[in-house]
């Protein structure tokens, strides 16, 4: 975030100029994990941190051990794995769909054309003619 700053400020990530920054590119790459492996890591820290309480004699292991039964368990941590397959297998699919399409360069260079992308038109004043106690 700190590199693609940097470049952004000092006018690298211009159309023009993007295509010379490839170690930029490679690192946006490797960088689209990092947001799930964050996720993760947080939900790790945040159950491995209970535990000192019980190894350390705070509470004792009955009090700290969940009374939900296995089955319950199980059935939420199959839900998860098979949703989460679902979402990795659908993020492959179309994502390979995009990069085999390839880009449209068909489609203007956006800031070079002075006109716009759709046609607009100024709106018509229309003076308010409300009595001063409901002009807000």
């Amino acid at each position: 975030m700190l590199w693609s700053t940097l470049q952004w400020l000092l006018g690298n990530l211009s159309t023009q100029k993007i295509t010379q920054q490839k170690w930029l590119l490679r690192g946006w790459i490797f960088a689209a994990p990092l947001g799930y492996i964050a996720v993760e890591a947080g939900w790790i820290v945040r159950c491995v941190g209970r535990q000192p309480w019980a190894l350390y004699g705070q509470i004792r292991t009955a009090d700290a051990a969940s009374h939900v039964p296995a089955g319950n368990v199980l059935t939420s941590l199959s839900l998860f794995a098979a949703i989460y397959s679902i979402l990795f297998v659908s993020t492959l699919y179309f994502g390979s769909q995009i990069l085999r399409k390839g880009p449209n360069l068909e489609l203007p260079v956006p800031g070079l054309d002075d006109r716009p992308a759709v046609e607009t038109t100024p709106a018509e004043f229309v003076p308010d003619h409300r009595p001063v106690e409901a002009q807000q």
